[in-house]
């Protein structure tokens, strides 16, 4: 089959669009419908992992379809794999990932008769409007990213003549490099959360431009990829981050916590008495019992300790703003 310089122009759009596509639904929604009206499909759906959230879109279809998957969708196994409580669609989404990427036509999972008794068929794809299916897909870390076409009746030109499964062809390599990139860059960002939440330095995703002194105070800023994702700020502990890890190691009083955030902020006695508002002579006796209580004899030893030790810390408020923009 050839494709005439319209089609052509059309299927190398669709292509530049794929390789710029930022998998927001609108956007994902956007390609689907220039696909399916290129390849003439009465009606269409898409489906991937966003950031680890299921997405699903459709043109043209009802809302069976949707419907049909998150009432099925029984979670994800170890392999990455989507599990579904229908054990015909589970069957074939699992013969699917693990043919891997490529462009399949309806028979390459199952007999027709078969398909056509399957729950899934006869309670989504057929009453949405995807009788016939053929479709493109790549295996992400986790599930699969989907562009499905669908067709009222087998003798449709473009279904029956195979024109679908050669637009696909021709659209498939700029889809999975689409797809594995942000699959890539969304795993990469697990690894930056998880570096952040266990790190012992103070680390941060600060929004938007950089004012004075960077912004922040810290003494390094990297700025993350993408022209509005903002900045990571890093910095050392403070001495009350320091002070409550000596507390939860060592099991310190709150006084001798107090007395301790005083000593690693470099407090003479008198500047520690008057902070917490008691005599020098009890700030000396706060001293004594958190030197004894820790095991060191000396403030810059005190100091040392608490650099060497490590807390849980909760999840950064700023991560999940942060997430967003990370792209």
């Amino acid at each position: 089959m050839e494709l005439g310089l319209q089609h052509a122009l059309k299927v190398a759009d669709i292509q530049r669009r794929l390789l710029t596509f930022e998998a927001d639904p609108g956007s994902g929604e956007a390609i689907l419908a220039e696909v399916a009206d290129l390849l003439h499909a009465d009606a269409a759906m898409a489906a991937w992992l966003n950031e680890g959230t299921p997405l699903l879109v459709t043109w043209n279809a009802g809302p069976q379809i949707e419907e049909y998957f998150f009432r099925t969708f029984a979670g994800v196994d170890r392999d990455g794999n989507i599990r579904s409580t229908d054990p015909d669609l589970d069957n074939i989404n699992l013969t699917r990932r693990q043919m891997g990427s490529g462009v399949y036509h309806e028979s390459a999972f199952a007999r027709r008769a078969v398909i056509e008794n399957a729950a899934f068929h006869r309670e989504a794809f057929r009453p949405a409007g995807m009788n016939h299916v053929v479709g493109m897909t790549t295996r992400l870390a986790v599930g699969e990213a989907v562009f499905a076409m669908g067709y009222s009746n087998a003798d449709a030109p473009s279904f029956a003549g195979g024109r679908a499964e050669i637009v696909l062809n021709l659209l498939l390599p700029a889809f999975v490099h689409s797809f594995e990139a942000l699959d890539r860059q969304a795993r990469n960002f697990e690894r930056l959360q998880r570096a952040i939440v266990e790190s012992d330095m103070n680390v941060t995703l600060q929004d938007g431009q950089l004012g004075d002194n960077n912004g922040t105070g810290a003494f390094l800023n990297l700025p993350l990829p993408g022209p509005d994702a903002g900045y990571l700020s890093i910095s050392p502990p403070n001495a009350a981050t320091l002070a409550a890890r000596l507390a939860e190691s060592f099991g310190l009083t709150k006084r001798q916590t107090d007395t301790a955030h005083c000593l690693l902020d470099g407090l003479s006695t008198k500047e520690a008495a008057a902070r917490m508002g008691i005599s020098p002579n009890t700030v000396r006796r706060h001293c004594e019992a958190v030197l004894t209580r820790t095991g060191v004899s000396r403030r810059s030893e005190l100091n040392r300790l608490a650099r060497s030790l490590t807390a849980a810390r909760p999840e950064d408020p700023h991560l999940s703003a942060g997430r967003r923009r990370l792209k």
